[in-house]
């Protein structure tokens, strides 16, 4: 059973790696506990319900919403839940951050652990507190930042994934690479199976991981992690494609911008297209630009008419800089044009 620790200015999470039914009964060994589960997940592992009592959502975009947070705030009201009690989720990203939030806010704040099923919650979602819900068709506008306690990664989960839903995680493996630099990079491009194995998985995680923890509430240094969110967010909602997916035109968008500004060359874009390219991921869909410029004005990177922009200069160097929503509105219409 391997183990790390993240530390954060405040406080910690155990990153625990291995079969999530004996860590979960070591971490917590008499303490109460209620489970908030992804249905499809619920389904899958019937020996879930053994472990303590369960509360279900359906996990998409559309449950990601304050009626779900209402209807598991009522949930563990009948069931009693008190401030000794601890919250597990187990599912996705999506679940993931609604129970964090709620786990966060209920009682002014319960203890919780996340069990990541996807490949994307375990190298993304579960990682760094973010806890949160969407509203009128902005995502993650409600939110607090909030630590689990623990978190485990059972890589046993995804053997049961989609293989759509593998392909939505590996996109934001890539851009952990991309951020990372070459050594990441190449053992991703290196990679023959395509799948991924431990050392990438760790990889993954321990670059996240150095981000979160250099700046836990997102003031300057973790907005890198938002490489190729400024468009993904908006594509991802508004043309219902898997987060993953929508992150790597998200990516390619910004690369292509900053190579129009200058900022970098059309080999650092060409490298970012074809590493998408080989993990069969899209580079590519069609924009409505008045809708664009109108959900720009909600991303959560605004600084009033400005945004926090995250350009790449090469692979391994990737900066934040702020700049105006009209002359990103601009470059991108010359992008695409």
């Amino acid at each position: 059973m391997r183990s790390f620790t993240i530390n954060y200015k405040s406080t910690k999470t155990e990153i625990v790696f291995g079969n999530y039914i004996n860590v979960l009964k070591k971490t917590l060994k008499n303490k109460r506990f209620i489970i908030i589960c992804d249905k499809n997940i619920f389904l899958l592992y019937p020996e879930i319900e053994k472990l303590s009592s369960v509360i279900c959502i359906n996990a998409g975009e559309k449950q990601k919403s304050l009626n779900t947070v209402e209807y598991l705030y009522s949930e563990l009201i009948k069931l009693n839940a008190d401030r000794t009690t601890n919250i597990v989720a187990i599912g996705g990203g999506i679940t993931c951050d609604i129970a964090g939030y709620v786990a966060s806010t209920f009682y002014r704040g319960l203890p919780f652990i996340l069990i990541p099923t996807t490949l994307l919650a375990m190298t993304d979602a579960a990682i760094g507190g973010k806890n949160g819900v969407n509203y009128k068709n902005h995502k993650n506008i409600i939110g607090i930042i909030s630590q689990p306690e623990t978190i485990i990664i059972d890589k046993n989960f995804l053997e049961t994934l989609p293989e759509e839903e593998y392909r939505n995680g590996i996109a934001e493996i890539i851009k952990h690479a991309i951020i990372s630099g070459d050594d990441f990079f190449n053992k991703l491009k290196n990679n023959k199976s395509q799948k991924i194995n431990d050392e990438i998985l760790r990889l993954s995680i321990q670059t996240k991981v150095k981000f979160v923890t250099a700046d836990e509430k997102e003031k300057g240094l973790r907005r890198i992690l938002n490489f190729g969110h400024t468009f993904g967010h908006i594509i991802e909602i508004s043309k219902n494609l898997k987060h993953g997916e929508a992150v790597g035109i998200g990516m390619v968008l910004a690369s292509k911008i900053s190579e129009n500004l200058n900022k970098c060359n059309a080999a650092t874009t060409d490298k970012t297209i074809k590493m998408l390219e080989y993990y069969n991921l899209p580079t590519t869909c069609k924009l409505d630009f008045k809708n664009f410029e109108k959900l720009l004005t909600y991303d959560k990177k605004n600084d009033n008419k400005y945004l926090h922009f995250v350009f790449i200069e090469k692979i391994g160097k990737v900066v934040v800089e702020r700049i105006s929503r009209k002359t990103i509105i601009r470059v991108l219409s010359k992008v695409i044009s």
